[in-house]
């Protein structure tokens, strides 16, 4: 041995279909039942408790009760950034549906990447921030304007700052292949959106959708108009 780290024992967790199934269905970020997540891996319950089992030993799940019921979750934000740098590099998979293929389209439209906005709303939105001074360019850093920006979404740079998790880190979007906001900044930003239903989870996905009062309150609060992105028009 060379003392590096195990690297092999994390392909052989990610590398199985249904064991990867249920690792992008909880890149919502979300607690789900081992039932839901069956259906999301189209596998037994069965099969379904087997796999989570060997994902919760390797460290990539934790399990929480609620009530009489046990939910999933990615154990960490590494495990969830892991992922997402995975898919910069893993082939597409094949499409053989309409349903398939719009589905793709929806989830490159807005989805969650573990706790921060992904796919062209996402990079919308970061691009939005920066373009208000929020956030520096190439470097995603806090810009100038940070708090005048943030305070009226009810976000605190201040408790962000206080807080053990790092403010910014950019994440490199699988599907936009830029970076969008993570890190404590972007997670509060996201949870505000959820709050305000300006998006909307997907049962058992991580994808999002964008509501009307969403994309109404993006423009007014960022000057970001979805419908002048092509980007945003492409995905549709």
């Amino acid at each position: 041995m060379n003392g590096d780290t195990d690297l092999a024992a994390i392909g052989a967790l990610v590398g199985d279909r249904v064991r990867a199934a249920i690792l992008l269905a909880l890149q919502s970020g979300g607690a789900t039942s081992a039932s839901d997540l069956a259906r999301a891996a189209d596998a037994s319950p069965s099969l379904t408790s087997a796999h989570l089992k060997r994902l919760r030993e390797g460290g990539l799940v934790e399990v929480a009760s609620s009530g009489r019921q046990r939910l999933y979750r990615i154990a960490s934000v590494e495990v969830a950034e892991m992922l997402e740098a995975m898919q910069l590099v893993a082939p597409a998979a094949p499409v053989t549906s309409l349903r398939g293929a719009n589905s793709r389209r929806r989830l490159r439209r807005a989805r969650l990447c573990y706790d921060h906005l992904a796919g062209v709303f996402g990079i919308a939105v970061t691009d939005g921030l920066v373009a208000r001074g929020a956030l520096r360019p190439e470097t995603l850093e806090l810009g100038d304007d940070a708090a005048a920006v943030l305070d009226p979404l009810g976000v605190s740079v201040t408790s962000l700052q206080l807080a053990s998790r790092p403010v910014v880190r950019a994440c490199q979007d699988w599907t936009e292949r830029r970076p969008h906001v993570s890190g404590g900044l972007g997670a509060a930003v996201a949870e505000a959106f959820l709050e305000r239903q300006w998006v909307v989870r997907r049962p058992v996905s991580r994808g999002l959708d964008v509501t009307v009062d969403g994309a109404a309150g993006l423009e007014d609060w960022l000057g970001v108009r979805l419908v002048d992105s092509a980007a945003w028009r492409e995905s549709a």
